[in-house]
C-alpha cells in the first residue's frame, strides 16, 4: 500500500464499503512507475459517478461504473490504482484501463525499478521508485580481489535453479561499497529479479508477523523477488534473540523455513559488523547462498588503485575503504589544480 493509496484509503473507506455491499466483492490492486500524468476526463465521460479529492497536495479519483469501483491517483511520476468489481474478470478490467490512460514508462537502461516497504498508519505502503545503477564492469575494481571474486560468482547465479540457501549476507565496515553493488546488482538482473527495498527491517521481522507475510505474499511472482535490509547489525547479533524478540527467529524462517516454502524469494542482508560477532546461526551452512565480506584495501592495493585512477603521492593508511580512495583522489586532483602561490599567503 503505497503513501497515495493510505489517503485514498482514509477518504474513500465509506465508499468502499458502499461498493462492496452493492456488490463489488471483488478487489485487486496494481502500483508501478510511469512519467505520463493521469487525464481523468476519460474516465469521467465512462463512469456513472465521480469524486475528486485533494488532500495535502495529493489529488485522487474515485470512478463508479456499472461493473464496479476504481479509486486511482498518482505521485511522484508512482501511480497506485485499486479497483472492486462484480467478478474478478471486471476488476482486472478496470486497472487495464489505468495502464492504458497512464502507461508505465520504459525505464532507461542504468535505471532500476524499486519497490520501498514500511508499515504505516494503515498497513503496509510500497512506494515505486526508478534508481540508478552503475554497470558491473565500471564498478569492479572497487572491490579487491576475493570481494570482486565472490559479487562475480554471484552475479552469474541462476537462483530458480539453485538449491541452496535464500539468504545472501553482505559484511563490511562502512565505505566499502555495499551499496554500490546492491545498485549494480539490481541493474545486472533488472530482467530476472524484483527488488524490494524494506525500510524499517526491525519492524518487518519483529513481533508482528501480519507485516511481514502481507509483503511476501503481495509481491510480484512473475520473477525472483530480493527483499533488501540495510545495516542490520543489531538484528543479526550474537543476542539478537534477546534483543529483538522474533526477528531473528522470522528472517530464518523466511529464508529456510516453513513461512519461506513455495516464495521465490532472496533475502539481502547488510550489516557493518564483523562477521565475529553475528549470531550463529546466520552462516549455518546451507543457509547462505553467498556470504560476502567486504575488505578493505592494503597499502599496496590502495596505490595500485590509485594510479589507476591518475593520482599518485597519496598518504595512505594501513588500510583504507573504497570511499577513502575516492575522497584522496579528488582531494589530489584539486591539490593539482590549485594555482600555485608565493610568500605567506600561500
Amino acid at each position: 500500500m503505497t503513501e497515495l493509496s493510505m489517503l485514498i484509503h482514509s477518504v474513500h473507506e465509506l465508499i468502499i464499503a458502499e461498493a462492496r455491499v452493492a456488490g463489488f466483492r471483488f478487489a485487486r490492486e496494481t502500483s508501478y512507475h510511469s512519467s505520463a500524468s493521469l487525464d481523468a476526463s476519460t474516465f469521467m465521460e465512462a463512469s456513472l459517478e465521480w469524486k475528486r479529492v485533494t488532500q495535502e497536495g495529493l489529488t485522487s479519483f474515485v470512478f463508479r461504473f456499472p461493473q464496479g469501483l476504481l479509486v486511482a491517483g498518482l505521485k511522484n511520476e508512482s501511480v497506485h490504482a485499486e479497483a472492486y468489481g462484480v467478478d474478478d474478470e471486471a476488476a482486472i478490467g478496470l486497472l487495464e484501463l489505468v495502464r492504458q490512460q497512464v502507461p508505465p514508462s520504459e525505464l532507461k537502461e542504468d535505471v532500476v525499478e524499486v519497490s520501498f516497504w514500511r508499515m504505516g498508519q494503515r498497513g503496509p505502503q510500497c512506494t515505486k521508485r526508478g534508481i540508478e545503477g552503475p554497470a558491473w564492469p565500471d564498478v569492479r575494481d572497487n572491490y579487491v580481489d576475493d570481494t570482486r571474486n565472490a559479487l562475480e560468482e554471484l552475479l552469474a547465479t541462476d537462483f530458480e535453479s539453485s538449491s541452496g540457501g535464500k539468504l545472501v549476507l553482505w559484511h563490511g565496515v562502512p565505505g566499502t561499497g555495499k551499496t554500490y553493488a546492491l545498485r549494480s546488482w539490481c541493474r545486472t538482473s533488472r530482467d530476472s529479479i524484483d527488488v524490494n527495498y524494506i525500510v524499517d527491517p526491525d519492524v518487518f521481522f519483529g513481533a508482528n508477523a501480519d507485516y511481514m507475510l502481507d509483503v511476501l505474499t503481495r509481491a510480484p511472482s512473475k520473477k525472483m523477488n530480493l527483499f533488501v535490509a540495510e545495516d542490520t547489525g543489531e538484528l543479526l547479533a550474537r543476542d539478537a534473540r534477546q534483543l529483538a524478540g522474533q526477528a531473528l527467529s522470522r528472517l530464518l524462517n523466511v529464508c529456510d523455513g516453513l513461512i519461506g516454502q513455495g516464495l521465490r524469494i532472496l533475502v539481502l542482508i547488510t550489516t557493518n559488523e564483523d562477521l565475529g560477532v553475528l549470531h550463529p546461526a546466520i552462516v549455518r551452512p546451507g543457509r547462505c547462498v553467498a556470504n560476502i565480506t567486504f575488505e578493505t584495501f592494503d597499502q599496496s592495493q590502495a596505490r595500485e588503485w590509485l594510479r589507476s585512477h591518475g593520482a599518485e603521492g597519496v598518504s595512505l593508511p594501513s588500510r583504507s575503504t573504497i570511499a577513502q580512495l575516492y575522497e584522496a583522489m579528488d582531494s589530489k586532483q584539486i591539490i593539482a589544480q590549485k594555482p600555485k602561490q608565493f610568500g605567506f599567503a600561500g
